[in-house]
């Protein structure tokens, strides 16, 4: 049979596109990363497997498929990402980009069309993923567990689900406690947020707010939003990893915040995308932050 492994996103779809891959591969090694770390993880385990999925990462033509093939590796990409470019060299290639499916919903399908059957509960994740990923929002249940992600390890929620699937429905107390931490920060991001927006209006009567936040984005950016208003979003907590980005959420149907990310470099879908973000942002800041002290300073002269 070989070794496989299941390369996914740490996020909601990731997460229950990894419980889905364990149904049609259970004895293949999970490993939850974002895009920074991918290509460094899979050539770090490369020649550890014979088969290897994909899910929920978006990925372009890249060194990284050229190794794969070297080295003889069978691949399984299931993805919903526009970003994504279809690899007809791969075992399966499943590329969704109808605005219409997560990837939980991709790799479902596929496993469903291998002859297994979805357990209640995880065709209830599944659900819940769409609804999360998609921005439908219409499933109170899967922003409460969503929430859980937001204060426990995407690993440590997958091995309380793997011992227990029930769990979907009867969290256990660090789930609990996980969620509830989540739902306190993100009121403090909120409250951020709202204390340093910026709004420039648009021609076509729409507008650009932006603000600072503490984590929560898409929650935040649902908050912030509404159907005339691309949100942008500086999320400081990313600079503990050294990371700069912009991350756009918008509810506007003219507003693409896949089409703006992707004139700086980014990408992602059109209510919910990112790009990097320049230096010169932050070089703004403290010269706004050098020319206050200085006039205080001035002030005792």
């Amino acid at each position: 049979m070989g070794h496989r492994a299941v390369f996914t996103h740490n996020d909601l779809d990731g997460l229950v596109s990894a419980m889905l891959a364990r149904v049609a591969l259970p004895d293949a090694a999970i490993y939850f990363c974002d895009y920074n770390g991918l290509a460094g993880l899979v050539r770090s385990r490369l020649h550890r497997y014979d088969v290897i999925w994909f899910a929920d990462l978006s990925m372009r033509d890249d060194p990284l498929f050229d190794e794969l093939r070297e080295a003889g590796v069978e691949v399984y990409w299931f993805d919903h990402h526009a970003s994504s470019q279809p690899q007809p060299w791969m075992a399966e290639c499943r590329i969704v980009t109808s605005g219409a499916a997560c990837a939980a919903d991709v790799v479902r399908d596929y496993v469903v069309e291998q002859g297994h059957e979805i357990p209640l509960p995880l065709q209830t994740l599944v659900d819940y993923a769409h609804d999360q990923d998609l921005w439908i929002r219409a499933i109170p249940e899967a922003q409460s567990f969503n929430d859980i992600l937001g204060s426990m390890m995407v690993q440590d929620l997958f091995d309380e689900l793997t011992d227990d699937l029930g769990r979907v429905y009867h969290w256990t107390e660090r789930m609990q406690a996980a969620c509830e931490e989540t739902q306190a920060a993100r009121q403090r991001s909120l409250e951020l947020a709202e204390a340093t927006s910026s709004y420039v209006d648009l021609p076509s009567g729409e507008r650009v707010r932006a603000a600072c936040c503490w984590g929560s984005v898409s929650e935040v950016g649902d908050s912030l939003g509404d159907a005339n208003t691309l949100v942008v979003l500086l999320d400081l907590r990313l600079l503990e990893r050294g990371v700069l980005k912009y991350s756009f959420r918008t509810q506007s149907e003219t507003l693409a915040a896949n089409v703006i990310a992707e004139r700086l470099g980014g990408g992602g879908h059109p209510k919910a995308s990112g790009a990097p973000l320049g230096s010169d942002i932050l070089r703004t800041l403290t010269a706004a932050a050098a020319r206050q002290i200085a006039d205080v300073a001035e002030q005792g002269d």
